[in-house]
Order: C-alpha cells, then sequence, then structure tokens
C-alpha cells in the first residue's frame, strides 16, 4: 500500500514535472497555431531535436557518473567536415561515414584520458578539446561549407529519408534511447556508472574501474556525437565547420531537465528526452510565434539556470532512488 509521502515523491520527481510542463507548453502553442500540431510540424520538431537526443542519449550516463561533456558541438562539425571532404574526394558514402567517425571518436578517447587518466577536471579538457575541434573543422574546410557538385546526391538519403512514412533520424531516436534507457537500468554499466557519481570514493574501494567507466563513457559521447555529424552533414548536403555552435549546452540543458544531477549519483533517459523535447517546442513554438531568436537565447540561458537550481538545490532530497549498488 502506498504512502501518502509516495504521492508526493512523485508530483516532485523531475521527469513527472518535466512531462507536465511540456504538455502544458503544447496546449499553449496549440491554441496560438492551427498548424502547430499538424503530422508535418510534429516530424519537423522531432527531426530538429533529433541530434540533441541522440548524444544527450549517450551523455545522461556519462553525467551520472558526475562528468560531462562541451566538445560535442565541435565533434558533430569536425565529423561533418570530414565526411563531406571524403566524399568531395570520390569515397563511397559508408567508407567515408566510418572514417570520419573513427575520427571523430578520438575527441571522446582524448576526453577520456584527460579525465579519468590524467585526473584532468572536465571542464577543462573538454573546453580544450571543444576549442581544438572548432579549430580543425574551420582549417579543412577552409572556413565555409564543403558542398558543391563533387559531394554526391545521395548523400542527403539518411537525414532527409523516410521509411513507412516516418522520417529516418526519429528512428535512430528511438533506437538509442531504447538502448541507453536499457544500459541505464538494466546494464552494469550504467549501475556503476551511478555509483560512481553517487560516491566515486566508495566505488572505487568497493572495487570499481573508475578510470575504466569514465573513460568509456567520454568515447561513447564521441562515438555518438560523430554520429550525429553524419546525420547533419546528410541533412544539409554539406559540412559546416561553423554549426553547432551552443549544440553541448543543448545536450546539457535536456540532460538537466530531465532530471540527471549536475555532480552525479542519478539520472533518467526517459528524462532527457522529455527535456530535449521542451527544447524543441519551445524553439519550434516561439518561431511560430514569430519570437525573434535572441529572445528566444535569453529564455534558453534562464531556463538553464533554473534547471540547475531545481536540481541541485530543490530535489536534492528527492531522487530517483539510492545510487545502485556496485554488486551485481
Amino acid at each position: 500500500m502506498k504512502q501518502p509521502g509516495d504521492f508526493s515523491k512523485v508530483i516532485r520527481d523531475p521527469k513527472f514535472l518535466m512531462f507536465l510542463i511540456l504538455v502544458l507548453l503544447n496546449v499553449f502553442f496549440a491554441t496560438n497555431s492551427e498548424s502547430y500540431l499538424s503530422v508535418e510540424n510534429i516530424f519537423n520538431m522531432l527531426k530538429q531535436s533529433s541530434m540533441i537526443i541522440i548524444v544527450a542519449s549517450a551523455a545522461t550516463v556519462l553525467m551520472m557518473t558526475g562528468n560531462f561533456d562541451l566538445s560535442t558541438g565541435s565533434n558533430l562539425a569536425l565529423t561533418g567536415v570530414i565526411y563531406t571532404v571524403l566524399l568531395s574526394g570520390g569515397m563511397a558514402l559508408l567508407p567515408a561515414a566510418i572514417i570520419a567517425i573513427l575520427c571523430g571518436s578520438v575527441i571522446g578517447l582524448i576526453n577520456g584520458s584527460l579525465v579519468s587518466k590524467m585526473d584532468f577536471p572536465p571542464f577543462i579538457a573538454t573546453l580544450g578539446t571543444m576549442y581544438v575541434a572548432r579549430g580543425l573543422a574551420l582549417i579543412l574546410a577552409n572556413g565555409s561549407p564543403v558542398r558543391g557538385e563533387k559531394v554526391p546526391p545521395g548523400i542527403s538519403t539518411l537525414a532527409r529519408g523516410e521509411f513507412l512514412g516516418v522520417p529516418i533520424p526519429i528512428y535512430f531516436v528511438v533506437l538509442f534511447v531504447v538502448l541507453f534507457m536499457v544500459v541505464e537500468k538494466k546494464s552494469l554499466f550504467g549501475k556503476y556508472s551511478m555509483t560512481i557519481g553517487g560516491n566515486k570514493n566508495a566505488a572505487f574501494f568497493a572495487g570499481l574501474n573508475v578510470g575504466g567507466i569514465v573513460f568509456w563513457n567520454y568515447l561513447i559521447v564521441g562515438v555518438l556525437a560523430a554520429f550525429a555529424g553524419i546525420l547533419t552533414a546528410s541533412r544539409l548536403a554539406a559540412g559546416d565547420p561553423r554549426i553547432a555552435v551552443g549544440f553541448e549546452f543543448d545536450v546539457i540543458l535536456a540532460i538537466l531537465l530531465g532530471g540527471t544531477s549536475l555532480s552525479g549519483g542519478k539520472g533518467s533517459v526517459i528524462g532527457t528526452l522529455i527535456g530535449a523535447l521542451i527544447v524543441a517546442v519551445l524553439g519550434n513554438g516561439l518561431d511560430m510565434m514569430n519570437i525573434l531568436t535572441f529572445w528566444q537565447s535569453i529564455l534558453k540561458g534562464l531556463i538553464f539556470v533554473l534547471a540547475i537550481i531545481v536540481n541541485e538545490k530543490l530535489l536534492k532530497n528527492v531522487g530517483e532512488g539510492k545510487p545502485a549498488s556496485s554488486r551485481s
């Protein structure tokens, strides 16, 4: 039998609060625009948020360890540029995509090594790779988008194509959200990641390979950011070194809105999905109301600060359970 306090915990759960906000936002924008709830606009919102959701799904598990990655946007841009440069040189789509993703994965490898092996603070390590990756993207592309006749038309199929009437990127969203939900809830990797964020020293003395788990989390985020770069280049039919500036903060914002703690030990992939949809709904709805992007940036910044306050202060004692045990 549920106690009265259980209901209080449910309504104060970040996922419940964010889902309620998501519903209210949809109701508000739907009443202000007849086309807001059209199938075309819903698919458009999901496609626009797909890159954020894909990367944030992996970054949620990383943040559960108490770490984060500021290089995802630059990684995305660099991978897209490498992909289109290879294609413009005559390489086939699949080999070019594999090589580009491997190159982008090196960013995750470097981040993981700096943080887990050399004890760099995540902010310093990933801020450094953010600037390096962005600089490399600009150098490779000569400061302008890589496009033209040498980029094959088939590049756009992956991001613009449909299957059974549903845009292909949405299938990738479902795939990765489900995958990382399983990682979070069912795998030892997810449980150990949560344990490390809850108490790093206790995890170490319990025999967990703390450094190894953090390293692999960074590498996985790097791979997913690189994959998002391939999808973005496919959507644009070009590799643009100037895109995804601020992408990393959209990813972190989605994760925080979903109830994952910035200090680790608590998190939810499904909550991150809800957070990303809130960001997408706000952007789309405000665009339909002809609100300037400058004001949207201000609103996003305020939401970012509010999300940190809510997660770290108000909901500090209302978690989604205690950190997982290190025992299988």
